[in-house]
């Protein structure tokens, strides 16, 4: 579908001259008296200093009145391993020149970590052996499994991040799913399709960081997917597959700190064509945004908004679900198409030495179109109660509860140790 291919090319070519302004030193001044001339952090233990003054580079030549000490906190926080302490800029004692010093605390970043997830339609329980912050290079290792209410699955995966502009990144991971996988319509309750299946999936991806905004990224995979006899089959599929997924993305992210919660302006494009063996090649472009920001420090406007446009496809493997842009639909609704967008609000609520608790509220919009069901809108407000854990370079733990008023049905969700 090149139309497809042509709207994900337009998105990149008009994005890079926009995002790749990055700053440097507006004013040009020659005096090195206001110039960032070094960096200094403290607190390190594990972590290998030259990593941290990699990703902090962007600070050195900058005049002192251009940095905003938020900016700093938002650039360590972003780096998930560490806890900013404080910022200062001081006299250089062997130079001209300004030092940004930096004090942190590491958080405990390899560990065995149990999680759990329940939603009104699923459940998992599982754990993983993980380290956030591998050879002191702030690489990912994470070997883990889960069991739940449809399905097991074990995992292995290595990233490794740009650290720096101009810098390339890898990932590498494989899974294993045994699983009975079921679509329902909006609410959870009607099955619509159900089948099992055993799924393989090895693959990777390259990145490069091309300016501090800017990340673009391809990604290869391999899907092999095995059914299973299941006497309640409903609309399975007739064969197994073999698929070959090429994906280009292109992401744009900046975030900022405003003392009490961490705000994020993102947005992604990204094209994906799987080659498969018995069936159709499908294609499809998603574009995702979110706009964080505060209206006073420690209390944010929320926004999100997502869309999917996916090749017709007659295999039932590859329809998708809206993630985490909508709460409102259960977890096993599926779909080829569609547009999604939230608005909401986030307030902190209270910090201790383990974490930061904030509640948010918000209204989504879902418009949805299916192989089955067609054209379907659902609207309804979310609530949210989430901690942020300080000392832990993991997810924490939230509560959240939402209605879809299209539909008249209630859902809820808690999360331990996982992206809520």
């Amino acid at each position: 579908m090149k139309r497809i291919l042509y709207v994900f090319l337009l998105f990149t070519v008009l994005s890079l001259p926009v995002f790749s302004q990055v700053q440097e030193n507006p004013s040009g001044s020659n005096q090195d008296e206001h110039i960032i001339t070094a960096i200094s952090v403290t607190g390190l233990k594990k972590t290998k200093p030259y990593v941290i003054e990699k990703l902090l580079q962007k600070y050195i030549g900058r005049v002192v009145e251009d940095i905003d000490i938020n900016d700093v906190y938002a650039t360590i926080k972003d780096i998930n391993i560490l806890e900013p302490l404080s910022v200062e800029i001081t006299g250089n004692e062997t130079s001209d020149g300004k030092t940004l010093v930096i004090t942190v605390h590491e958080k405990w970043t390899i560990f065995p970590i149990p999680f759990f997830f329940i939603n009104s339609s699923s459940w998992m329980v599982g754990g993983a052996l993980i380290d956030t912050n591998a050879f002191g290079i702030m690489d990912l290792i994470n070997l883990g499994g889960g069991y739940g209410s449809d399905s097991w699955t074990a995992n292995l995966m290595y990233i490794r991040s740009p650290k720096a502009v101009g810098d390339f990144g890898f990932m590498f991971m494989g899974m294993f799913t045994d699983q009975e996988t079921e679509k329902t319509e909006q609410t959870g309750e009607d099955v619509l399709q159900r089948f099992s299946s055993l799924n393989i999936s090895p693959g990777g991806s390259v990145s490069y960081l091309a300016t501090e905004l800017i990340n673009i990224s391809f990604h290869f995979s391999y899907q092999y997917i095995m059914l299973t006899e299941k006497d309640n089959q409903i609309n399975a599929p007739l064969n197994d597959i073999h698929a070959f997924g090429l994906s280009p993305r292109i992401g744009l992210r900046k975030t900022s700190w405003d003392g009490y919660l961490v705000s994020e302006k993102s947005a992604s494009l990204g094209f994906n064509y799987r080659f498969v063996i018995g069936v159709d090649d499908t294609q499809s472009v998603a574009f995702n945004a979110v706009y964080n920001h505060p209206i006073i420090p420690g209390f944010l406007v929320t926004t999100k908004a997502g869309v999917l446009y996916s090749s017709p496809t007659s295999s039932p493997f590859f329809e998708s679900t809206l993630g985490s842009t909508v709460n409102i639909l259960s977890s096993k609704y599926s779909v080829l198409n569609y547009m999604a967008a939230s608005v909401g609000l986030e307030k902190y609520l209270f910090k201790f030495s383990f974490g930061t608790v904030s509640i948010a509220a918000a209204y989504q919009l879902a418009y949805s179109d299916g192989n089955v069901l067609h054209n379907q809108f659902d609207h309804g407000p979310v609530a949210t109660l989430q901690m942020y854990f300080s000392k832990l370079a993991i997810p924490g733990i939230g509560l959240g509860a939402a209605y879809n008023v299209d539909k008249n049905n209630f859902q809820f969700a808690a999360n331990i140790g996982m992206a809520f």
